[in-house]
Protein backbone atom coordinates (compact mmCIF):
# COMPACT_ATOMS: atom_id res chain seq x y z
CA UNK A 1 0.00 0.00 0.00
CA UNK A 2 1.13 3.77 -0.51
CA UNK A 3 1.61 6.18 2.36
CA UNK A 4 1.86 9.73 2.38
CA UNK A 5 3.99 11.37 4.97
CA UNK A 6 3.60 14.79 5.90
CA UNK A 7 5.61 17.01 8.29
CA UNK A 8 3.55 19.38 10.26
CA UNK A 9 6.63 22.06 11.79
CA UNK A 10 4.33 24.39 9.18
CA UNK A 11 0.70 23.31 8.88
CA UNK A 12 -0.31 22.63 5.09
CA UNK A 13 -1.82 25.20 3.31
CA UNK A 14 -5.57 25.14 2.46
CA UNK A 15 -6.50 25.71 -1.55
CA UNK A 16 -10.48 24.82 -2.31
CA UNK A 17 -12.93 22.25 -1.39
CA UNK A 18 -16.46 21.16 -1.30
CA UNK A 19 -18.94 18.60 -1.56
CA UNK A 20 -20.17 16.85 -4.69
CA UNK A 21 -23.31 15.43 -5.59
CA UNK A 22 -24.89 13.47 -8.02
CA UNK A 23 -27.58 11.83 -8.85
CA UNK A 24 -27.27 10.75 -12.62
CA UNK A 25 -24.91 8.55 -13.92
CA UNK A 26 -21.32 10.68 -13.43
CA UNK A 27 -17.69 10.15 -13.83
CA UNK A 28 -14.96 12.16 -12.85
CA UNK A 29 -13.58 13.93 -15.48
CA UNK A 30 -9.62 14.35 -16.52
CA UNK A 31 -7.57 16.09 -13.97
CA UNK A 32 -4.20 17.14 -13.23
CA UNK A 33 -2.67 17.47 -9.81
CA UNK A 34 0.29 20.03 -9.86
CA UNK A 35 1.83 19.68 -6.41
CA UNK A 36 -1.75 19.56 -4.18
CA UNK A 37 -2.67 16.80 -2.26
CA UNK A 38 -6.27 16.00 -2.47
CA UNK A 39 -8.64 14.23 0.27
CA UNK A 40 -11.69 13.36 -1.21
CA UNK A 41 -14.15 11.86 1.84
CA UNK A 42 -17.04 9.41 -0.21
CA UNK A 43 -20.71 9.84 1.38
CA UNK A 44 -22.32 7.85 -1.28
CA UNK A 45 -20.83 5.86 -3.89
CA UNK A 46 -19.42 3.85 -5.19
CA UNK A 47 -16.90 6.14 -8.06
CA UNK A 48 -14.44 4.60 -9.80
CA UNK A 49 -11.04 6.00 -10.31
CA UNK A 50 -7.47 5.69 -12.05
CA UNK A 51 -4.57 7.81 -10.24
CA UNK A 52 -1.60 7.44 -12.19
CA UNK A 53 -1.66 4.01 -13.75
CA UNK A 54 -3.76 2.30 -11.19
CA UNK A 55 -8.00 1.74 -10.91
CA UNK A 56 -9.41 2.11 -7.34
CA UNK A 57 -12.65 2.20 -5.98
CA UNK A 58 -14.37 4.50 -3.71
CA UNK A 59 -17.14 3.06 -1.64
CA UNK A 60 -19.27 5.05 1.01
CA UNK A 61 -17.21 5.48 4.54
CA UNK A 62 -14.31 5.47 2.35
CA UNK A 63 -10.89 8.38 2.64
CA UNK A 64 -8.98 8.44 -0.59
CA UNK A 65 -5.60 10.40 -1.15
CA UNK A 66 -4.59 11.82 -4.06
CA UNK A 67 -0.60 12.95 -4.54
CA UNK A 68 0.71 16.02 -6.34
CA UNK A 69 1.96 15.67 -9.52
CA UNK A 70 -0.98 13.39 -10.80
CA UNK A 71 -3.36 12.31 -13.58
CA UNK A 72 -6.95 11.77 -12.09
CA UNK A 73 -9.73 10.44 -14.35
CA UNK A 74 -13.16 8.38 -13.56
CA UNK A 75 -12.15 4.58 -14.64
CA UNK A 76 -15.81 4.08 -15.45
CA UNK A 77 -19.48 5.65 -14.73
CA UNK A 78 -21.01 5.48 -11.89
CA UNK A 79 -24.76 4.20 -12.15
CA UNK A 80 -25.91 4.70 -8.38
CA UNK A 81 -25.59 8.17 -6.35
CA UNK A 82 -22.62 9.60 -5.66
CA UNK A 83 -21.59 11.95 -2.97
CA UNK A 84 -18.49 13.28 -2.01
CA UNK A 85 -16.47 15.94 0.14
CA UNK A 86 -12.99 16.86 -1.37
CA UNK A 87 -10.40 19.14 -0.01
CA UNK A 88 -7.13 20.27 -1.52
CA UNK A 89 -3.79 21.46 0.45
CA UNK A 90 -0.53 22.22 0.00
CA UNK A 91 2.08 20.82 2.49
CA UNK A 92 4.93 23.02 3.11
CA UNK A 93 7.75 20.51 2.31
CA UNK A 94 8.91 18.48 -0.16
CA UNK A 95 7.34 15.05 0.47
CA UNK A 96 8.00 11.85 0.00
CA UNK A 97 5.47 8.78 0.06
CA UNK A 98 6.42 5.62 -0.04
CA UNK A 99 4.81 1.98 -0.83
CA UNK A 100 5.10 -0.97 1.84
CA UNK A 101 3.87 -4.32 3.15
CA UNK A 102 4.90 -3.31 6.65
CA UNK A 103 2.80 -3.53 9.73
CA UNK A 104 1.54 -0.49 10.07
CA UNK A 105 3.33 -0.57 14.03
CA UNK A 106 6.63 -1.04 12.00
CA UNK A 107 5.76 1.82 10.06
CA UNK A 108 4.33 4.06 13.18
CA UNK A 109 7.73 3.50 15.02
CA UNK A 110 9.79 4.77 12.16
CA UNK A 111 8.04 7.80 13.04
CA UNK A 112 9.08 8.22 16.26
CA UNK A 113 12.04 9.97 15.89
CA UNK A 114 9.28 12.59 14.19
CA UNK A 115 7.14 13.89 16.87
CA UNK A 116 5.69 16.70 13.71
CA UNK A 117 5.32 13.85 10.99
CA UNK A 118 2.26 11.73 10.23
CA UNK A 119 1.44 9.64 7.66
CA UNK A 120 -1.88 8.55 5.63
CA UNK A 121 -2.30 5.38 3.69
CA UNK A 122 -4.17 5.96 0.51
CA UNK A 123 -7.17 4.78 0.94
CA UNK A 124 -8.99 3.51 3.83
CA UNK A 125 -12.25 3.26 6.26
CA UNK A 126 -13.49 6.72 7.96
CA UNK A 127 -12.66 5.95 11.49
CA UNK A 128 -14.93 8.36 13.02
CA UNK A 129 -17.42 9.52 10.34
CA UNK A 130 -19.12 12.42 12.43
CA UNK A 131 -16.08 13.81 13.80
CA UNK A 132 -14.96 13.66 10.05
CA UNK A 133 -17.73 15.17 8.66
CA UNK A 134 -17.91 18.41 11.62
CA UNK A 135 -13.87 19.33 11.10
CA UNK A 136 -14.61 19.05 7.05
CA UNK A 137 -18.05 21.72 7.14
CA UNK A 138 -15.74 24.02 9.72
CA UNK A 139 -12.89 24.22 6.94
CA UNK A 140 -15.54 24.68 4.13
CA UNK A 141 -18.05 26.47 5.46
CA UNK A 142 -15.93 30.01 4.78
CA UNK A 143 -16.09 30.45 8.88
CA UNK A 144 -11.97 30.58 8.23
CA UNK A 145 -10.31 34.10 8.71
CA UNK A 146 -6.83 35.36 7.72
CA UNK A 147 -4.55 37.29 9.89
CA UNK A 148 -2.96 39.23 7.06
CA UNK A 149 -0.51 41.19 9.86
CA UNK A 150 0.96 37.79 11.36
CA UNK A 151 0.79 35.96 8.07
CA UNK A 152 -2.06 33.47 9.83
CA UNK A 153 -4.99 31.57 7.93
CA UNK A 154 -7.24 29.66 10.07
CA UNK A 155 -7.97 26.99 7.15
CA UNK A 156 -4.44 25.76 7.50
CA UNK A 157 -4.65 25.31 10.77
CA UNK A 158 -8.38 23.42 10.63
CA UNK A 159 -6.55 21.25 7.93
CA UNK A 160 -3.46 20.19 9.50
CA UNK A 161 -5.86 19.05 12.48
CA UNK A 162 -7.69 17.13 10.13
CA UNK A 163 -5.23 15.74 9.22
CA UNK A 164 -3.87 14.80 13.09
CA UNK A 165 -7.08 13.53 13.51
CA UNK A 166 -6.80 11.26 10.74
CA UNK A 167 -3.87 10.14 11.58
CA UNK A 168 -4.80 9.81 15.30
CA UNK A 169 -7.46 7.60 14.47
CA UNK A 170 -6.32 5.10 12.00
CA UNK A 171 -3.33 4.66 13.62
CA UNK A 172 -5.21 3.30 17.07
CA UNK A 173 -5.79 -0.24 15.20
CA UNK A 174 -2.97 -0.99 17.32
CA UNK A 175 -4.62 -0.68 20.68
CA UNK A 176 -4.19 -2.06 24.18
CA UNK A 177 -6.07 -4.33 26.40
CA UNK A 178 -7.36 -1.03 28.37
CA UNK A 179 -7.78 0.58 24.64
CA UNK A 180 -10.20 -2.15 23.56
CA UNK A 181 -12.17 -1.64 26.92
CA UNK A 182 -12.61 1.81 25.98
CA UNK A 183 -13.62 1.27 22.40
CA UNK A 184 -16.06 -1.48 22.91
CA UNK A 185 -17.72 1.03 25.32
CA UNK A 186 -17.71 3.86 23.12
CA UNK A 187 -19.38 1.86 21.13
CA UNK A 188 -21.71 0.42 23.52
CA UNK A 189 -22.61 3.58 24.07
CA UNK A 190 -22.99 4.67 20.63
CA UNK A 191 -25.23 2.12 20.09
CA UNK A 192 -27.56 2.97 22.66
CA UNK A 193 -27.49 6.62 23.20
CA UNK A 194 -31.59 6.65 23.00
CA UNK A 195 -32.09 5.19 26.31
CA UNK A 196 -31.46 7.40 28.92
CA UNK A 197 -27.69 6.47 30.01
CA UNK A 198 -26.58 6.54 33.30
CA UNK A 199 -22.95 6.45 34.64
CA UNK A 200 -24.00 3.84 36.84
CA UNK A 201 -25.57 1.38 33.87
CA UNK A 202 -22.52 1.89 31.73
CA UNK A 203 -20.31 0.58 34.45
CA UNK A 204 -22.35 -2.16 35.18
CA UNK A 205 -22.22 -2.67 31.60
CA UNK A 206 -18.20 -2.50 31.41
CA UNK A 207 -18.09 -4.37 34.90
CA UNK A 208 -16.29 -1.99 36.76
CA UNK A 209 -17.08 0.62 39.32
CA UNK A 210 -18.21 3.68 38.83
CA UNK A 211 -14.91 5.89 39.98
CA UNK A 212 -12.84 3.54 37.84
CA UNK A 213 -14.73 4.44 34.36
CA UNK A 214 -14.52 7.89 35.05
CA UNK A 215 -10.50 7.16 35.38
CA UNK A 216 -10.72 5.85 31.97
CA UNK A 217 -12.89 7.66 30.33
CA UNK A 218 -10.43 11.11 31.78
CA UNK A 219 -7.43 8.99 30.33
CA UNK A 220 -8.63 7.76 27.39
CA UNK A 221 -11.02 11.24 26.06
CA UNK A 222 -10.63 13.64 28.44
CA UNK A 223 -13.60 14.01 29.56
CA UNK A 224 -16.16 12.66 32.33
CA UNK A 225 -18.41 9.76 31.07
CA UNK A 226 -21.47 11.69 31.20
CA UNK A 227 -19.43 14.83 29.21
CA UNK A 228 -18.55 12.40 26.63
CA UNK A 229 -22.02 10.99 26.31
CA UNK A 230 -23.10 15.10 25.93
CA UNK A 231 -20.33 15.11 23.43
CA UNK A 232 -21.62 12.26 21.05
CA UNK A 233 -24.92 13.54 21.08
CA UNK A 234 -23.71 17.14 20.42
CA UNK A 235 -22.08 16.02 17.15
CA UNK A 236 -24.76 14.01 15.73
CA UNK A 237 -26.80 17.52 16.44
CA UNK A 238 -23.63 19.22 14.27
CA UNK A 239 -23.80 16.69 11.01
CA UNK A 240 -27.98 16.94 11.53
CA UNK A 241 -27.45 20.80 11.49
CA UNK A 242 -25.44 21.17 8.53
CA UNK A 243 -26.91 18.04 6.64
CA UNK A 244 -30.48 18.28 6.37
CA UNK A 245 -33.40 20.87 6.76
CA UNK A 246 -34.34 19.12 9.98
CA UNK A 247 -36.25 21.87 12.52
CA UNK A 248 -34.29 22.20 15.71
CA UNK A 249 -36.86 20.48 17.27
CA UNK A 250 -36.59 17.42 15.15
CA UNK A 251 -32.53 17.46 15.46
CA UNK A 252 -32.91 17.61 19.53
CA UNK A 253 -34.88 14.77 19.53
CA UNK A 254 -33.07 12.89 16.43
CA UNK A 255 -29.78 13.69 18.83
CA UNK A 256 -31.37 11.95 22.01
CA UNK A 257 -32.25 15.00 23.78
CA UNK A 258 -35.76 14.63 25.67
CA UNK A 259 -36.28 18.37 25.79
CA UNK A 260 -35.19 20.91 23.55
CA UNK A 261 -34.17 23.57 25.70
CA UNK A 262 -32.01 21.00 27.48
CA UNK A 263 -30.51 20.98 24.02
CA UNK A 264 -29.96 24.29 23.25
CA UNK A 265 -28.15 24.80 26.38
CA UNK A 266 -26.02 21.88 25.92
CA UNK A 267 -25.46 23.23 22.16
CA UNK A 268 -24.70 26.30 23.09
CA UNK A 269 -22.40 25.63 26.01
CA UNK A 270 -20.27 22.84 23.67
CA UNK A 271 -20.04 25.03 20.54
CA UNK A 272 -20.13 28.70 21.45
CA UNK A 273 -23.34 29.32 19.22
CA UNK A 274 -27.28 28.25 19.07
CA UNK A 275 -28.25 25.72 16.81
CA UNK A 276 -29.56 28.18 14.72
CA UNK A 277 -26.39 29.85 14.80
CA UNK A 278 -24.40 27.30 14.37
CA UNK A 279 -26.38 26.06 10.91
CA UNK A 280 -26.13 29.76 9.36
CA UNK A 281 -22.38 29.72 10.14
CA UNK A 282 -22.07 26.02 8.26
CA UNK A 283 -24.70 25.80 5.50
CA UNK A 284 -22.40 27.92 3.32
CA UNK A 285 -20.03 24.78 1.85
CA UNK A 286 -18.86 25.23 -1.46
CA UNK A 287 -21.75 22.38 -3.56
CA UNK A 288 -20.48 21.55 -6.93
CA UNK A 289 -22.40 19.29 -9.54
CA UNK A 290 -21.39 17.66 -12.75
CA UNK A 291 -22.43 20.56 -14.65
CA UNK A 292 -20.12 22.99 -12.44
CA UNK A 293 -16.51 21.73 -12.00
CA UNK A 294 -14.98 25.33 -10.44
CA UNK A 295 -11.48 26.08 -11.46
CA UNK A 296 -9.93 28.59 -8.89
CA UNK A 297 -6.42 30.17 -9.20
CA UNK A 298 -3.65 29.80 -6.74
CA UNK A 299 -4.31 32.15 -4.20
CA UNK A 300 -0.90 34.49 -3.95
CA UNK A 301 -0.27 33.29 -0.02
CA UNK A 302 0.26 29.83 -1.41
CA UNK A 303 2.41 30.52 -4.72
CA UNK A 304 4.82 33.02 -2.45
CA UNK A 305 5.36 30.28 0.14
CA UNK A 306 5.92 27.17 -1.64
CA UNK A 307 8.44 28.06 -4.66
CA UNK A 308 8.07 24.68 -6.37
CA UNK A 309 4.79 24.22 -7.31
CA UNK A 310 4.00 24.93 -11.00
CA UNK A 311 0.70 27.24 -11.76
CA UNK A 312 -2.03 25.36 -10.75
CA UNK A 313 -4.06 24.47 -14.12
CA UNK A 314 -5.50 21.45 -16.46
CA UNK A 315 -4.03 18.13 -17.42
CA UNK A 316 -0.43 19.71 -19.23
CA UNK A 317 -0.28 19.13 -23.14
Amino acid sequence: MQFFPFHLERPVLFYKGGEFSCTEPWRHRAVYHRGDYEIMFCIKGPFYLTVGKEDYTIGAGDVFVVPPFTRLEGSRMSQKPVDFFWLHFFSQHEEVPFTTDSELGDILRLLEASSQQIVLPMQFQAPDRHRLLVGLHEILAERCTSNVEFGLDECDYLTSALLIELFKSYANVHRTIEDDRMSYLQEWIRANMSATLSVAEIARTAHLNVDYLTRLFNRSTGMTTLRYINHLKIEVAEVLLVHTEMTIKEVARASYFNDPKVFMRHFRTATGLSPSEYRKTNSRVHLNNPHVDPQIPLPKRISDKIGYIPENGDIPE
